[in-house]
């Protein structure tokens, strides 16, 4: 179970003299963040977090907030040490940042859990500043609300941000009443955290492991700390010079040709089936329920072509949903635009997993000053006519709408400019992640790190270097021996998440609320069918015992008998249908997001035998018998009703 960093913070953010500095200039260059006149970092150790590996230490990590600012405040990072196993570590220690603290806790995990890694390594965990485990927050739940309320109008992008960018500049506004300095939440903050964290443990050297943006941060750690980085492990390289728009988009396509190139020809090109679907779904209409997690709200939405490429490429990012992404944008182009809904569900929820208000600060400063504009189609020549904007990703439209109207102010555009390092990296590029093209990221790899290796990672959707077994090895076997030639190539993501095919599949989206019900054990989900298999069972073990009794007694069993059937094909309907369902998640953990196994179905033919062999039981003397035919009659029908309605009827 991961754990997470929220319960290792001790310190309050804590306000220096002389106001917030909110007018400070931007950071300056990454490899020289000027510490002079703010504070000094330093270390208090804290309670662990629930949930934390046994032995671990942590603290918290005190720091100026903006070092470029004299009067600048200070916040508290938590730390979790993870000790390797075998005192005294045979390896240096490893540094685990990789977005949020609780990706970055399953990421240290697995990392201290491998007998290999665990053994030899202390595994770091550093919580990434303004995060929600930190002392100063920075978390704007209004306009991440908005922001999924967009998805309920069908104006443009750029015209549904509106309530975004006032909810952003809100929260801005009150960080800056409460003393602190959103120049403060950058690359180069953060880089020096990482070198801070390093010196205050004590650590002589260590090895660096970033994902996606965060790799940048390690970039940059590997420039401004050379003597102190004995390697560093990029998750899907982002260089900090990188036009992460242009990238963004590249990687959807890529990742959306790659899948059709392993789906046998059954989806030749996906990358078109998209740009199909956006354009029929802005024709016409897509409406359904999304769940607002922040706001705790059901909204009903009416999705534009925008809409459609966003929520894909959200998707895309889950192994186990990707792999249903094909056939749901099959259905769409066939105008079945309801298949959508279940997707939304999940792109929301990976929407507000990644801290999207601290991720739009962050760009601001870093990233959106420098990348592409929104793709176009361009006019016909010579017509005067302006170029027409293409179906976007709509995050990146609320960053640009965003960072236009923060007053936040970008770094200095020469610092993004990184020199090499001489450091050995293991880079990891996932063909199919749908951020970031695999191709690109062999290419800033050599560049930026020519003692590099890489790994290309093959599977359906993101995989991450620790998500699969053969990722996992090659690191165990480079940090172990970071010259050794490494496996070039991983390709049991493919196999794990395998395409869904339409044969595969009896389409039926209402099955996705059920699972997540089940996942959650949520029983207002499953009132129908717990109740059935509580009266299934029940009527089961009172059938058995009076057989048994009845039989001692030499009594007459025949009508007694036949009225076994109900529950006996009741239990069985129950047990068939989780053996099938659970097995088929287990091969395919994205198929009830566009269906149950064409099997599923059948199974009504048990309830249909079940329904019709109450008959004998109404000819059972005694008010008892009566009163049982009567309740398991309401019971069936209900059950038969809820089935169809769920697994039956095409959806």
């Amino acid at each position: 179970m991961a754990f997470s960093l929220m319960g290792a913070s001790s310190a309050l953010a804590t306000p220096s003299p002389g106001g917030s500095g909110a007018s400070s200039a931007a950071a300056g260059d990454a490899a020289s963040v000027s510490a002079a006149a703010a504070p000094r970092a330093e270390i208090a150790p804290a309670d662990c977090p629930p949930g934390a590996p046994g032995g671990s230490t942590c603290g918290t990590l005190t720091v100026p907030e903006n070092r470029n600012n004299p009067s600048t405040r200070t916040i508290g990072l938590p730390y979790l040490v993870i000790p390797a196993s075998q005192q005294p570590a045979a390896g240096v220690p490893v540094l685990v940042m990789t977005g949020s603290s609780a990706q970055s806790s399953e990421v240290a995990e697995r990392l201290a859990g491998d007998p290999s890694i665990g053994a030899a390594h202390d595994v770091v965990v550093l919580a990434q500043r303004g995060g929600s485990e930190t002392t100063a927050p920075f978390r704007c739940d209004p306009a991440v609300t908005a922001y999924i309320g967009t998805m309920t109008t069908t104006d443009t992008p750029a015209e549904e941000m509106g309530d975004v960018v006032t909810a952003m500049q809100a929260c801005i506004a009150d960080m800056i009443a409460e003393g602190g300095d959103p120049s403060g939440y950058n690359r180069a903050q953060t880089a020096a955290d990482v070198v801070d964290l390093r010196a205050a443990l004590g650590y002589p050297t260590w090895t660096l492991m970033g994902q996606g943006t965060t790799t940048s941060v390690m970039q940059t750690v590997a420039a401004i700390d050379p003597a102190a980085v004995a390697g560093v492990v990029l998750d899907g390289f982002v260089p900090a010079d990188s036009d992460l728009k242009g990238l963004a988009y590249a990687g959807l396509s890529a990742a959306l040709t790659n899948l059709s190139s392993r789906s046998s020809d059954e989806y030749p090109d996906l990358p078109t089936t998209l740009s199909d679907a956006g354009t029929l779904v802005g024709e016409e209409s897509a409406n359904g329920i999304v769940s607002d997690p922040v706001s705790q709200r059901d909204r009903y939405y009416d999705l534009t072509a925008s809409d459609v490429v966003t929520l894909t490429q959200l998707a895309l990012g889950d192994p186990a949903a990707a792999e249903s992404v094909p056939f749901m944008l099959n259905r769409v182009t066939g105008g079945e635009t309801n298949s959508l809904q279940p997707f939304a569900d999940v792109a929301v929820e990976r929407l507000v997993a990644g801290d999207p208000a601290l991720t739009w600060l962050e760009q601001c400063q870093d990233w959106q000053p420098f990348w592409s504009a929104d793709p176009t189609q361009p006019a016909a020549e010579g017509s005067g006519e302006d170029p027409t904007p293409l179906p976007g990703l709509t995050t990146f439209v609320a960053a640009d709408r965003i960072c236009s109207g923060i007053g936040v102010p970008a770094v200095d555009g020469g610092t993004r400019s990184i020199p090499a390092s001489g450091a050995p990296a293991l880079v990891f590029a996932s063909d199919t992640d749908p951020d970031l093209p695999s191709d690109s990221v062999s290419g800033f790899a050599a560049a930026s790190f020519p003692r590099s290796q890489v790994v290309r990672m093959q599977s359906n959707g993101a995989a991450s270097a620790t998500s699969l077994d053969c990722g996992l090895q090659q690191l165990s076997s480079w940090l172990a021996s970071p010259e050794t030639p490494v496996q070039t190539d991983c390709t049991d993501g493919a196999d794990r998440y395998p395409v869904i095919a339409a044969d595969d599949v009896h389409e039926t989206i209402r099955v996705a609320s059920v699972v997540e019900s089940v996942r959650t054990l949520d029983p207002l989900g499953l009132v129908v069918p717990l109740v059935f298999g509580a009266f299934a069972v029940l009527w089961l073990l009172g059938w058995v015992i009076t057989l048994i009794v009845q039989a001692a007694r030499r009594e007459p069993v025949g009508l007694l008998i036949a009225s076994g059937v109900p529950p006996i094909t009741g239990v069985a309907f129950l047990a068939a249908a989780w053996i099938v369902v659970s097995g088929a998640i287990a091969a395919t953990p994205g198929l009830p997001l566009v269906g149950v196994p064409p099997l599923v179905p059948w199974l009504g033919i048990l309830l249909g035998v079940g329904f019709l062999a109450i008959i004998p039981v109404w000819r059972l003397r005694g008010r008892g018998a009566a009163a049982l035919a009567a309740g398991a009659t309401l019971v069936w029908i209900a059950m038969m009703v809820w089935f169809a309605w769920i697994a039956v009827l095409s959806s």
